[in-house]
């Protein structure tokens, strides 16, 4: 969240961030919206304009008095963009988004056999492939967020322990990365990266209460002689906003059934997934505990990414199915499963709606610092670039 750093700032926030949500907004809904007088916002909105940030769009219906019809705004998407990359032990997937949310490009890639995985060694390689898209869209770039299968300190910036990734002890990824590359950079956890890419997706309205499963079928760690598993971790949104828990490290998994001697997270075996019946099993297993968390938690969504198509509907079948039997009452359980909205892209997508969130926040007023540059100096600043 940014700091309040001129006594302006909070209300261009605000007005950024309607016009960014609410698409064809005009002056006057922004002044109804945020109880602003019209011409401060107008002010607001001249200022977005000359910038490069904001532009008119198509003129509304006049109201039923007639009148002037109201002249609707947009956000300019190619004013910057933010990059996401999710990393994990079988390789990367980058995607890039502009700032009205649409992913511009994308690239992916994985990694030399034999050679011994190394975080900072993966983000090089990622930001290597996209480095010339980004000199071809020649557009700033705002920030930088990585994904990871891991327990992550998105405050601080830092990877606490990754079994995936093989890191035991934490790490200060970002301190590293932004100095190296001079850019605002994130990190955040995979799976809770599907979360926040459901709420950009929606602009940050309509998701109060939700889950993001991420299942991938890939090694257990990032040494190619690891066997490959059904690897499970969950995102949570509670009351519209991404839950981490005491020590960050909601949403980390193990069956209940799981005991000791058992590869992976699992009592099923993930070989089992390439047959139909065996399958059904460890699919069925997974969808029993989604089904508890839903019922318990009083869900309203739960998203699924990281199999392929058909697994990702037998699991909406299971799981769907599931809720239903392990809910005692005779009214339905409201609860939508579906596919990521993103597909494949879901998570790189969730970890560049980081960098958006943050860009279009609204200052902290309980902590103002007063010693940064005002948003109209940063947002200037970018659009010098």
């Amino acid at each position: 969240m940014k700091t309040l750093n001129a006594p302006g700032d909070l209300n261009i926030a605000r007005v950024l961030r309607l016009v960014w949500q609410v698409r064809g907004i005009s002056r006057v809904g922004i002044a109804r919206e945020l109880g602003i007088d019209k011409s401060t916002v107008t002010k607001i909105v001249s200022y977005l304009e000359r910038v490069g940030l904001v532009r008119e769009a198509d003129q509304g219906s006049a109201g039923p008095q007639g009148g002037r019809k109201p002249i609707s705004l947009e956000v300019v998407g190619s004013f910057g963009a933010a990059v996401g990359i999710e990393i994990n032990p079988e390789g990367f997937l980058a995607a890039i988004v502009d700032l009205d949310g649409s992913i511009v490009a994308s690239a992916s890639g994985g990694f030399p056999p034999g050679q011994r995985f190394s975080l900072f060694d993966a983000f090089d390689a990622a930001i290597e492939k996209i480095a010339h898209i980004l000199e071809t869209l020649n557009t700033p770039v705002i920030g930088i967020g990585v994904a990871l299968p891991a327990i992550v300190n998105a405050d601080a910036g830092t990877v606490v322990r990754s079994i995936p990734l093989m890191i035991r002890e934490e790490v200060d990824f970002c301190a590293w990365a932004r100095k190296k590359y001079a850019l605002p950079v994130h990190v955040e956890n995979d799976a809770r990266c599907g979360c926040i890419g459901e709420i950009t997706a929606r602009r940050g309205l309509g998701l109060e209460n939700a889950a993001f499963l991420l299942a991938e079928l890939r090694r257990i760690e990032a040494d190619e002689r690891s066997p490959k598993n059904l690897s499970v971790g969950f995102g949570f949104v509670l009351n519209g906003q991404p839950h981490y828990g005491t020590d960050c490290t909601a949403g980390e998994f193990r069956s209940v059934l799981w005991e000791d001697g058992d590869a992976g997270q699992f009592r099923e075996s993930a070989a089992s997934l390439s047959d139909k019946s065996g399958g059904d099993a460890i699919l069925g297993e997974l969808a029993r505990h989604v089904a508890l968390i839903v019922n318990l938690l009083n869900l309203d969504s739960v998203f699924i990414g990281g199999l392929g198509p058909e697994l990702t509907e037998r699991l909406v079948a299971a799981t769907t199915r599931e809720i239903g039997r392990k809910w005692p009452y005779t009214t339905a359980v409201r609860c939508a499963v579906t596919a990521a909205t993103l597909g494949e892209r879901a998570v790189a997508y969730g970890a560049a709606g980081h960098c958006l969130e943050r860009f279009y926040s609204l200052p902290n007023l309980s902590k103002p610092s007063g010693t940064g540059p005002s948003l109209k100096e940063a947002l200037s600043a970018i659009a010098e670039n």
